[in-house]
């Protein structure tokens, strides 16, 4: 395994699709005010062109950093529940940032809370199902060590 290939891919794959899916967020959220491709305040505050280019950027580096940071799960010393609650951090601590400069938390302590507790209850979902599905996994295969060991094949 070549980790530093692996990472440049996951992050070039992050960047791309970072763009794409903040674009998407941000013209799902703001379709009640009329199309956009950024947050309005983004706009009154760079202008409408500048504020495009900043969001998809900036989603773009959300997204790379997210996916960049999966590499803890091939790390074989971690468990699962270390490696989700490194890349947990890792995405909150480009999230929250990113999240206030382009207005999708409306730079209010309410709004990082909101996004926090989702997240954190996004990640537990995640880890759980990660994990009952190893723990199926494992259950199989020590029923069919034990059909083995009792010449039941």
């Amino acid at each position: 395994m070549n980790v530093s290939k692996d990472l440049i891919r996951l992050a070039v794959l992050g960047f791309v699709l970072g763009m794409v899916i903040g674009d998407i967020m941000v013209v799902a959220f703001t379709a009640s005010e009329g199309m956009s491709l950024a947050a309005p305040e983004l706009i009154d505050e760079f202008g409408e062109l500048p504020a495009i280019i900043i969001q998809t950027l900036l989603s773009g580096v959300l997204g790379c950093i997210c996916f960049g940071a999966t590499i803890v799960y091939y790390k074989d010393e971690y468990s699962i529940l270390a490696a989700t609650c490194i890349h947990m951090v890792i995405a909150f601590l480009t999230l929250i940032p990113i999240s206030n400069f382009l207005w999708w938390t409306g730079r209010v302590m309410e709004g990082n809370i909101v996004v926090l507790a989702m997240g954190i209850c996004a990640y537990m979902m995640v880890w759980f199902s990660v994990y009952m599905s190893y723990r199926i996994q494992i259950q199989k295969i020590n029923e069919a060590l034990e059909r083995r060991n009792s010449g039941k094949q």
